[in-house]
């Protein structure tokens, strides 16, 4: 019984460690859809409208999405200090492995 708990607890540890693509899109839907649009290509309603083109988002690493996530490029992108590690892990996630596969 004590190797179950250990093993599921480690499962779980594990899967969040690596993000959750659902939290991840309704994380994006929430905060980034607007301005990069569905598909990323930032086309959302906001996005369009800038007087400076956004750039479509583009194959990187998880890591680059966070630090993205952390710091901005000042000016240019809202603030997202107040998603937690976690949540920052879980927008990286969905962009790589499904936004940008469609």
């Amino acid at each position: 019984m004590r190797h179950t708990f250990i093993f599921i607890v480690s499962l779980f540890v594990t899967l969040k460690v690596y993000g959750d693509t659902n939290a991840g899109k309704n994380i994006y839907n929430t905060k980034c859809l607007m301005c990069h649009g569905s598909t990323g290509k930032g086309d959302g309603p906001v996005g369009s409208n800038l007087s400076k083109k956004l750039q479509p988002l583009k194959q990187t690493s998880e890591k680059q999405i966070i630090d993205i996530l952390k710091a901005g490029p000042k000016g240019l992108m809202p603030d997202f200090s107040s998603l937690s590690a976690s949540e920052k892990q879980d927008v990286a996630k969905y962009i790589i492995e499904v936004l940008l596969k469609n």
